[in-house]
């Protein structure tokens, strides 16, 4: 009699032990599913539409003008313009030879006119020159890149700054004013100008 009620202590035990178990497994299931969980949003933004990745292609009479990409693009109806962040354009006025390449840290693009300016550790670079500076306008209609930002412009023979610069992508025209100062390399001489 006494094994008989040893095995029916450790059998009520166990039930007991059981019992708990499941209870602490179904109120610790009831209490996560209820909970609700929060969802991972992105940054809040007035925006009517967020883009990430964007890409955009202007054209002209059937022919690309310039391509546009951008790690993410916030486009506000109201005013017509998309906000870009890490972007890169390639402006082909002529040809691919004479074919422009910009990168910088944000932008604003206007979707009427397709003007942009753009700001931020801007390098605009073509076959010849490196451009450097920190902000600029361009002009979609006219193919002028402006800035009324000091300008660093090096190339194979000039190292020039200036205090503002007009570049005219159609010609290749460029115009510096301001406290200009660089070198210029003729045949074998260098030239200051001050």
């Amino acid at each position: 009699m006494r094994r008989t009620t040893i095995i029916k202590i450790f059998l009520a035990g166990s039930a007991i032990v059981l019992l708990a178990c499941l209870l602490t497994f179904s109120l610790k299931y009831q209490i996560t599913t209820d909970t609700p969980q929060k969802q991972s949003t992105p940054d809040e933004t007035d925006a009517e539409l967020s883009i990430n990745r964007f890409h955009h292609t202007a054209t002209r009479e059937g022919k690309t003008q310039w391509t546009l990409n951008a790690a993410s693009a916030e486009f506000f109806s109201d005013s017509n313009r998309v906000r870009l962040t890490d972007l890169s354009v390639v402006f082909l006025p002529h040809s691919p030879q004479s074919k422009t390449n910009l990168t910088a840290d944000s932008g604003v693009l206007d979707v009427n006119t397709h003007d942009m300016s753009i700001s931020g550790n801007i390098i605009v670079k073509n076959r010849q020159y490196q451009l450097k500076t920190e902000s600029l306008h361009y002009s979609h209609e006219s193919h002028i890149i402006s800035t009324n930002k000091p300008v660093d412009i090096a190339g194979p023979a000039v190292q020039l700054r200036a205090d503002t610069m007009t570049v005219d992508l159609t010609d290749g025209h460029m115009e510096c004013k301001g406290h200009v100062k660089g070198t210029i390399i003729v045949s074998e001489s260098f030239q200051t100008i001050d």
